[in-house]
């Protein structure tokens, strides 16, 4: 009679301290049910610290089919079913192939026999069980998280969040001074991209000790954490990637970084689908995008044609930098099937500084002054309502974890709360214009001073704070005419 050749599987997915659960005492455990078996131990796929539940890969689980499907294994060993598998798709899989290749299945809390239909029975009974089990406990995860983010502590696992000791709570100044600064200049309207290459030069890293990357950057901002308020995110075992923003529920046990205004108006800015189209990574012109082609797209009959009063009447697309002949041009890009006429192009350097004394001189004005001055009336009453809001969802949430609510009524007074939260934190994410120009409004002299400190990304902030748009018209001839350019002011 031939051996049998056996695959040990094991696997974890926590350690539960439970007898026969660990890695090793299921490995022990299963060789013993092979050597009473007279069974050859092929080999041993272990899985470890992976829940079957998750829907995670099992990088040996998938290895153990493919060496079932080619022959190569006679006869698994577990130490029980819902080790093998919680999925009873899975199961199914496991059961097709002992058809096709005359497998057998033994575990070492009992005999499963999947060459009948009394055993294969017991197996989708025992697998349905497991399954069932386990879809309580991600319910019981679940809620013990809620409730340690209700009472503001601090959620373990994982490497030590930047700005904070190990403990978690305890603030690393020098690192809470780096998220300061970040949060300053991306409020300030400078691109993320362009404060992480800021960083790499100065040896700026992550508290994984690798350089910062856009994505990881906006991450870090847009936390509840680093303004001393516990966040939770909620999600499915299907849900592969979490949301940037979750529900703030408490203010933490730790202390915060930034202030509640600036993190709420970094979570609205960061969160802005609009930024998310691009984020000055790729920029190479100071006003690509900035500039909108001014050519007439009607028959004007000699009519000048203002494209501020009347944009439907121009191309209006956004003009991009392209060279010709080695020199820098902003132009209307002629793009197969878009709607750009490719009609229009200026020359980069004298268009940049054209429009940057134009913005200083607008911006050297007492009247300005005075209006930076004045309290953001808008901004202060936005952060009232938001935080209403988040403290309306703090309690709803908390009627429901003590059952005066259902379920049912839980999701219907939640939802026009979080439609009007999202409304507001929209709305908050544009009133960023003061934070821009507070810190770059004075003097001529001084702001040429600012201005050529800058790189281009903070200069587009201090652009786009001061005009929606700029249209270039065609030129009348080859010299350069300033009068070409229409400023679409922001009031």
């Amino acid at each position: 009679m031939t051996t049998r050749r056996a695959a040990i599987y094991v696997r974890i997915s926590q350690d539960r301290g439970g007898a026969g659960l660990g890695i090793a005492r299921q490995e022990e455990d299963c060789r013993a049910l092979c050597a009473r078996k007279g069974w050859e131990v092929f080999d041993v796929y272990s899985d470890n610290d992976v829940s079957a539940y998750s829907g995670a890969p099992r990088p040996k689980w998938q290895e153990l089919m493919a060496d079932i499907d080619e022959g190569l294994v006679d006869a698994v060993v577990c130490w029980h079913v819902d080790r093998l598998t919680r999925s009873p798709r899975e199961l199914e899989d496991v059961i097709d192939l002992a058809d096709r290749n005359g497998l057998e299945l033994a575990t070492v809390t009992g005999e499963i026999d999947l060459a009948t239909p009394t055993g294969r029975m017991i197996a989708r009974m025992l697998g349905a069980a497991a399954r069932h089990e386990a879809e309580h406990k991600a319910e019981r995860q679940k809620r013990q998280r809620r409730q340690a983010a209700e009472a503001g502590k601090v959620a373990g696992g994982g490497k030590r969040p930047f700005g904070f000791e190990d403990d978690r709570i305890t603030i690393r100044e020098n690192e809470a001074e780096t998220i300061r600064e970040g949060a300053r200049r991306a409020l300030a309207g400078e691109s993320l991209s362009s404060i992480c290459k800021d960083w790499k030069v100065r040896g700026i890293v992550t508290a994984a000790g690798i350089p910062w990357k856009p994505c990881g950057l906006r991450r870090m901002l847009a936390s509840a954490r680093i303004s001393g308020r516990r966040e939770h995110t909620p999600r499915s075992w299907w849900e592969t990637t979490r949301p940037l923003l979750g529900e703030i529920v408490a203010d933490a046990v730790w202390p915060g970084i930034i202030s509640y205004e600036d993190s709420d108006r970094l979570r609205a800015l960061l969160s802005d689908p609009a930024r998310r189209k691009g984020d000055g990574q790729n920029r190479t012109y100071l006003l690509s995008g900035i500039l909108r082609c001014g050519k007439p797209t009607v028959d004007s009959a000699g009519v000048v044609i203002d494209p501020v009063e009347e944009p439907e009447k121009v191309c209006g697309w956004g003009m991009v930098g392209r060279p010709r002949a080695g020199v820098p041009r902003y132009v209307c890009p002629n793009t197969p099937g878009a709607d750009s006429c490719g009609g229009t192009a200026t020359n980069t350097a004298r268009t940049d500084e054209h429009i940057r004394d134009m913005v200083l001189a607008a911006f050297d004005s007492p009247a300005l002054r005075e209006r930076l001055q004045e309290p953001d009336g808008d901004g202060s009453e936005l952060y009232e309502k938001i935080r209403a809001d988040e403290e309306e969802l703090e309690e709803l949430a908390s009627e429901f974890g003590e059952k005066r609510i259902s379920r049912k009524e839980w999701m219907v007074a939640r939802g026009p709360i979080q439609q009007r939260l999202e409304r507001n934190r929209a709305k908050l994410a544009k009133v960023s214009r003061k934070a821009v120009l507070l810190g770059f409004v004075g003097s001529y002299e001084d702001m040429r001073c600012r201005w050529e400190a800058m790189n281009d990304s903070q200069r587009r902030a201090v652009v786009t704070a001061a005009v929606r748009a700029v249209y270039v018209v065609p030129a009348p001839g080859k010299r350069w005419d300033p009068d070409r350019f229409i400023f679409d002011w922001i009031a």
